[in-house]
């Protein structure tokens, strides 16, 4: 007896269809974040700030957590230290926001080229589909903003650059998202 039904097995080559209401609910609300984070561009970088520190705040507690119940094992003691670091640098992401935005924004402009790269090699491989141009604007977009902050621009800019970084990206995003929700359909249709 087969573990699969034969229906679910799909033929060589045939694309996975795409859910478009999906697309579109997340291209909308990334649109409205970016023109929430246009807006408020300081508020939207201490809130990304504060977000950051509850992530590693939370992660340095489970890590500690783990090597608290793990007695055998090697790593423990380097978790343990992971995990004081993590804590650490949660609690200054939130106690202290702006001393800590420096070291977000440069680390999300390393972010942002990465991202870029990601989304320029993906808009290629998307070529022939509609939407394929948002994509590379975006990835466009995400490197060079990810190349200014890394080349040393926050130093003059204000702390907001973090708030503008964000929400110019999440409208791209969302609007290339939107501009796939109206093409043909991916799944090869029979």
């Amino acid at each position: 007896m087969a573990a699969y039904p034969k229906a679910q097995y799909k033929s060589i080559g045939a694309r996975p269809s795409v859910r478009r209401g999906g697309l579109a609910v997340l291209g909308i609300v990334m649109v409205a974040v970016g023109v929430l984070s246009l807006a408020f561009p300081l508020l939207a970088a201490l809130s990304f700030n504060l977000v950051a520190g509850l992530t590693l705040l939370a992660g340095g507690i489970a890590a500690l957590a783990h090597a608290y119940r793990v007695h055998g094992w090697q790593g423990r003691a380097v978790q343990i230290l992971l995990g004081v670091l993590y804590v650490v640098a949660g609690l200054v992401f939130i106690a202290n926001p702006f001393f800590s935005l420096l070291a977000l924004i440069l680390t999300l402009g390393a972010f942002f080229v990465a991202d870029g790269t990601a989304r320029i090699l993906m808009a290629l491989q998307i070529r022939p589909h509609r939407g394929w141009g948002l994509f590379l604007g975006s990835g466009l977009l995400s490197f060079l903003l990810g190349a200014l902050v890394l080349l040393g621009l926050p130093g003059r800019w204000s702390v907001a650059i973090l708030g503008l970084v964000v929400g110019f990206n999440m409208i791209m995003t969302g609007a290339a998202f939107l501009a796939c929700t109206r093409t043909t359909p991916l799944s090869v249709r029979r």
